[in-house]
């Protein structure tokens, strides 16, 4: 049975990638991440315009599946980092909508959506060092960047249970919206991302995945350059020719 549901929806434009082991709160084992790379995978050769990633049941997902060998957690964690990579390398805004529990790799995978969106069931909770373990999914890099060190070092140290309010605080979700809002959400988001190049939003996921690293001067080099690829490109040409004309662009 498969531990993954695909979807396409509106048109194709967007595709839903669900966790699908409810049984387990949708636990992570090696199976399931690696029907989740290749869900990432096919969802690029569709080119939608936004993954959403959630999970099914009463919660996203409590993390790794611990009743696995602690000598698989390894190769767990390694097919785990690669469908975060492909994600954080998609040129499709990728939304995690977090319902119910994210804990311990749930936690890394609901921070890894460049839009997160939660219910007011949503919380959190890092998790790994009360079985013995350090984070990983990216937890190291990508927490202190969107809470800032302080409150980094608090959630790993102290271990909070954070609910959904206090997550739209610190920066952990961008909102909190009711269960029956999530296909309309969806819909208007989707007509957000049509008014823009599919180019740009890649090109300006890139930008601010770098945005942390060297010097002002290096992130104007990293500009330039990304400026230069979309004003070559089709889509940078048909969008000023818009402009110019004052008409909607076409982008392809």
């Amino acid at each position: 049975m498969s531990a993954i549901r695909v979807t396409d929806m509106l048109g194709g434009k967007l595709v839903r990638i669900a966790l699908s082991r409810p049984d387990r709160l949708n636990a992570m084992d090696l199976p399931m991440l690696r029907e989740c790379e290749q869900a990432i995978r096919d969802a690029e050769v569709r080119r939608p315009r936004a993954i959403v990633i959630d999970g099914e049941g009463k919660a996203f997902s409590a993390g790794g599946d611990l009743t696995l060998d602690p000598e698989a957690l390894g190769a767990l964690a390694s097919q785990f980092h690669v469908c975060v990579g492909l994600l954080a390398a998609s040129p499709a805004a990728v939304v995690t909508l977090v319902r119910g529990a994210a804990a311990g790799g749930g936690f890394a995978l609901a921070i890894a959506g460049d839009l997160r969106i939660g219910t007011p069931e949503a919380r959190f909770r890092i998790g790994y060092g009360r079985v013995g373990l350090s984070v990983d999914g990216g937890i190291s890099w990508r927490l202190p960047r969107l809470v800032g060190l302080a409150q980094a070092e608090r959630l790993l140290l102290e271990d909070p249970d954070v609910d959904a309010a206090e997550a739209v605080r610190l920066g952990l979700l961008h909102r909190v919206i009711e269960p029956r809002q999530v296909a309309q959400t969806m819909e208007d988001l989707v007509k957000r991302l049509e008014l823009q190049a599919r180019g740009s939003v890649a090109r300006n996921k890139s930008l601010l995945a770098s945005s942390l690293e060297g010097t002002l001067a290096e992130a104007l080099v990293r500009e330039q350059k990304a400026m230069a690829e979309g004003a070559g490109s089709a889509d940078g040409r048909e969008g000023m020719a818009a402009f110019r004309e004052k008409r909607g662009a076409k982008f392809s």
